[in-house]
Formats: structure tokens, C-alpha cells, sequence
């Protein structure tokens, strides 16, 4: 059997099951170059059918996600009548009430226009594909990290910006069944409510959440805490998140001018500390009521491209080991839709991630045309691994293009670019090369045999410490002996590496540990600022030729200037 997963929102994504198997996965930007792309990934879908040389014929199934028809495409008027009561009757002035009753009038109108505009898309998908099942957007969110977990029994919690009628939910999952237990409007949305920090601090929202993340470190949450904390609760009553309409502060919208004025009582790095104290409060709390027992917990959703959060998760005394799908955000929702549609028609049992390399390879000789055609330097060494940890520990800057590309938001070696984790200011001048404005750290990637000596508990995090998707405490001797890769509260977000995940990429941090004694490199990811990563070696030709980076080592050749 041969399903096809499709999503068209935000990082329009297709995903190829076979035989139980995930055989392809990619993002329609990562074709397209344009970062983030929203729409219905026809390109994707052709290049998936082209690589496993497969025509549409040959799809058994398709599955996406979404409303089917056009009666459900009307918000609830009871949560926002709902929600204008509670603004009535609150202790607000008379102007702000006005607001947010305009706010909530406004936000109804839109999410009636958006949900119609999906509907198009999925009417569009029916016409060019007969067999399509159709799935509730978190339930898709649910499945993929449930059924990639490997685990038979446990919770899963999706948390977003919204989709369909919800902005979260949690699932019982048991023997392939997801039982929902909660449910989250759309206009209650954590998602929207660090997306309107966000964009109150000067950032894209749908983008750069990770930069408040990484702000937030520098801050003082105590100082912005008392305006921020009304903003979002957790409904116990109704086992919920709630945005505190009747508050005053929160709007589920980005555009909030109603505090606009934090900024000029706050600095940025105060209100980011507020912001991520507070969401990381609602949810630890929503967990602890919901989840008494001792269990595991499967997460997905974009609010869970937040490691600090996965952390915070993860220290709970009840939740034995926490999972993220690595590709957390709605990308993931093709494979998602793909698993439901499978289970439907053939039961899919939970299985252990075992890699996210799921895109394009490129042969030798195609790489080598690339490589003569743009007449670049290059070379090619009988181990270039040992050559390339040799020149990482010179302090020269690799970019490594090799194997099949990654599915999601982190780079795991075969799109990377490598440097050593010895020089503390190497965030300051590498981001200058890649024209990137971060506050993270950069992340460091670990021989497995030498993690334990870099980094604490990492027993709940054994497979979500694969793909850099949570942070963990670091040990004395990771700050010593790379301090470019620990945050400054003392955490870093590691990919843990053993052979048998990437043997190139072990090998080269095995021939950099013989030479250096240090046990970890640089990872991030092979783009140039505002652009997706780089898919085939035409987009690592260009990121190269544009970025001030040493070295690319690329297939069997290494590039040089």
C-alpha cells in the first residue's frame, strides 16, 4: 500500500508511506526557496513521484487534513459569545472593553475567511486526487509523534498557533488508538500568544519565535511577569488553556495594541523572560492536572519547536521519557495524515524514529558537473573525514552536503555546518557570515559514548536527544571545554550521534575527538539568512560562494577558495 500525506499550510509538506514504511518526506520550500511556503506542494508532490519512481496512478491513497465542507467552516459563535460576556461583565474600561469585543468580531470574520480559503486548497486536492481522506489537523499533529515514538502506550499533546477548530488537544494513545481527553479553541492559542510577543519585540511571528527563546536567557522575567502572566491561564474547571480576553491583554492576534506599551516600560529581554516563564507555567501546569499517573508523553505542534518547554516537561516526576516529533510544526502534518490514513485502511503500529534523512541524495558524478561547471577549487583526499576534522580543529568553518537531505527544521549533519565549539564568540562572528541575527547558541553535536560526561539527565530525553528538538543541563567540563555551545542559564540543545545514525559524520567527529579530546562540533544548519536550507548542490554551490565559510565538504570532493 502506497499513501501519499500532503499538508498545505505553513510549510507546505508531501510524505510517502509504503508498506508501513516512510519511504520520502520534503517541504515544498525547500524546491521553492521560499522560506516558510504556504500552499498546496504540487512541486513536492511531482518531485516525491519522480525520486521513488512512482506515477500517480500508483498512489493507492491520499490523505490530508482540514474541514470537508463548507458548514464547518463557520467558527462557534458560542466561544465568542462566550467570550464577550466575560468581557461585559469584567471590571475593564468602558474603551477597552470596545476593543476587545471589536478584536473578537474581527478574529471571527477572519477565521471563517481562512477557513475558506483551505477549504479551496482541499477542493482543489480532491479534483486532481480521487481517493482523499481527510483528518483533523491535530489529530495528524498526534499521530506523527505517537506513532513514531515506539512506544505502545502513552499521552501526546499537540499544542499550535490553531488548526481547524483547536489550538491543542491531548490524546490517550494505546495499541494504535488515539482517544482525545481536552480540547483548546482557536482563539485560546499559546501559539498566538508567543507569536504577539514576538512580533511585539520587532520579529516575524511564524519565524522567529526561537529568537524570543533565545532573548529570553539575557532577561529578568520577574520585572514584565505581574502584565504578562494575565495574558494566558490554564481553565481547570474546563481543562483548557484560556487566553484572558477580559483581562485586557490578550488578543489572539499578532497585532496587539494593547500592550504595545510593555516596550517602553520593559526592555526585550524582560518581556521575552516573562513571556517563555509564563507559557512554560501553563503548560506544566495543564500536564499535572491531566496526566496523574506515571507515563510517557509524545508532543507536537510548533509550540514544541520550544526546547526550553520539552525540557520543562521532561523534569516532571511522573513523565518517564518525552518524545517531539522532529519535525514538530505543520511540515509534520503530511506524515501525520499519511499514518491516520494507513491505520484506517491497514493498522500502523508505533515505531521508533530512527533517522529523519528522508529527502534527496545526489550521485558522485552529478556533484562533480556541479562542481566544474561554477569552476570552483576542490580536491579530493583518500580520507577526507580526517582531513576535514583536521581543518575544524585549525578553526576553519565546514559546510557539509552529503547523504540524503534532512525532513524538518534542524540540519542533523547531511545540510550542516561545522565548527568547533572551542571558541566562546564563534556566535557573534559565524552568525555575521551567514547574515543572521540569533540569540541562541549554536548546538552542539556529541559522540553518544561521551554524552553522559557533557550533559545531565539525559535518560527522558534518549530519542528526542537525536534531533536537537530539547535542551538538557549541561556538566562542568561541556562549559569548559565548549563553551560555544552552552546557553548562558548553563543548557544546550544537543544532537547525540552513534555510528549507526550517520557513520560520515561520526567519523569526522571521531578523527576531531583523536586530535582534540573533545567530543562535539558546531551543528547548525547550511543556509544563508531568510532562506530555506539547501536542498540539492546547486543551493550549497551559491550558500557557499555567498557565505565567508572555509571549507564544503561536499559528497566525495571538498570545495575550497
Amino acid at each position: 500500500m502506497k499513501i501519499l500525506g500532503i499538508n498545505y499550510l505553513s510549510e507546505s509538506s508531501v510524505a510517502l508511506i509504503e508498506n508501513g514504511k516512510l519511504k520520502y518526506a520534503i517541504s515544498e520550500e525547500r524546491l521553492n526557496r521560499v522560506k516558510n511556503w504556504w500552499g498546496n506542494p504540487y512541486r513536492a508532490i511531482d518531485f516525491v513521484l519522480k525520486e521513488t519512481n512512482n506515477k500517480l496512478k500508483d498512489i493507492d491513497l491520499f490523505a490530508t487534513h482540514g474541514l470537508s465542507s463548507l458548514k464547518n467552516f463557520i467558527p462557534d459563535k458560542d466561544i465568542y459569545n462566550n467570550k464577550i460576556k466575560e468581557i461585559l461583565i469584567s471590571k475593564l474600561d468602558l474603551k477597552t472593553k470596545r476593543i476587545q469585543i471589536n478584536f473578537l468580531k474581527s478574529r471571527f470574520e477572519h477565521e471563517a475567511k481562512t477557513r475558506k480559503r483551505n477549504l479551496i486548497k482541499i477542493n482543489s486536492l480532491k479534483k486532481k486526487f480521487k481517493k482523499l481522506d481527510i483528518y483533523d489537523h491535530h489529530k495528524a499533529h498526534a499521530a506523527s509523534a505517537y506513532f513514531y515514538s515506539g512506544w505502545k502506550k502513552c499521552y501526546v499533546l499537540t499544542v499550535d498557533g490553531w488548526g481547524d477548530d483547536s489550538s491543542s488537544k491531548l490524546y490517550r494513545a494505546d495499541n494504535g488508538k488515539l482517544t482525545q481527553l481536552t480540547n483548546t479553541s482557536s482563539i485560546d492559542s499559546l501559539g498566538y500568544f508567543y507569536g504577539s510577543i514576538t512580533k511585539l519585540l520587532g520579529f516575524k511571528p511564524h519565524r522567529h519565535e526561537g529568537k524570543i527563546l533565545g532573548l529570553a536567557a539575557f532577561g529578568n522575567y520577574k520585572k514584565a511577569y505581574s502584565h504578562i502572566s494575565k495574558m494566558i491561564s490554564y481553565d481547570k474547571f474546563n481543562k483548557c488553556f484560556k487566553g484572558n480576553f477580559e483581562k485586557g491583554l490578550y488578543q489572539s492576534k499578532f497585532d496587539n495594541l494593547n500592550i504595545k506599551f510593555l516596550t517602553k516600560k520593559y526592555s526585550c529581554e524582560d518581556i521575552a523572560a516573562a513571556t517563555q516563564k509564563r507559557i512554560e507555567e501553563v503548560i506544566i501546569e495543564f500536564i499535572k492536572d491531566n496526566i496523574k499517573e506515571k507515563s510517557k508523553i509524545a508532543l507536537a505542534g510548533g509550540v514544541f519547536s520550544n526546547v526550553k518547554i520539552n525540557q520543562k516537561i521532561s523534569e516532571l516526576k511522573n513523565i518517564k521519557e518525552v518524545f517531539i516529533y522532529p519535525n514538530m510544526g505543520d511540515g509534520g502534518l503530511a506524515v501525520g495524515c499519511a499514518i491516520l490514513s494507513h491505520n484506517k485502511h491497514k493498522k500502523f503500529f508505533p515505531r521508533k524514529t530512527e533517522n529523519m534523512y528522508l529527502g534527496p541524495k545526489f550521485s558522485n558524478s552529478f556533484v562533480l558537473n556541479q562542481i566544474k561547471k561554477y569552476k570552483l577549487k576542490y580536491i579530493k583526499v583518500s580520507s577526507p573525514q580526517k582531513f576535514i576534522a583536521k581543518k575544524l580543529h585549525e578553526g576553519f568553518v565546514v559546510a557539509l552536503f552529503q547523504g540524503r537531505m534532512e525532513f524538518g527544521p534542524r540540519s542533523l549533519g547531511n545540510r550542516s555546518i561545522f565548527v568547533s565549539a572551542c571558541d566562546k564568540s564563534v556566535n557573534d562572528w559565524l552568525n555575521k557570515k551567514l547574515k543572521r541575527t540569533e540569540f541562541m547558541p549554536f548546538a552542539p553535536i556529541t559522540i553518544k559514548k561521551y554524552a553522559n560526561e557533557m550533559y545531565y539527565d539525559l535518560d527522558k530525553k534518549k530519542l528526542a536527544s537525536k534531533f536537537m528538538t530539547i535542551t538538557t543541563k549541561c556538566t562542568k567540563k561541556a562549559k569548559k571545554i565548549s563553551p560555544a555551545a552552552v546557553h548562558i542559564d548553563n543548557t544546550a540543545r544537543p544532537q547525540i550521534i552513534e555510528k549507526k545514525d550517520n557513520v560520515k559524520i561520526f567519523n569526522v567527529l571521531k578523527e576531531y575527538f583523536k586530535i582534540s579530546n573533545i567530543p562535539n562540533l558546531i551543528n547548525t544548519s547550511f543556509n544563508v539568512h531568510e532562506e530555506p536550507i539547501v536542498c540539492n548542490p546547486n543551493d550549497a554551490i551559491r550558500a557557499f560562494k555567498t557565505s565567508k565559510l572555509d571549507y564544503l565538504y561536499i559528497e566525495d570532493y571538498i570545495v575550497h577558495k
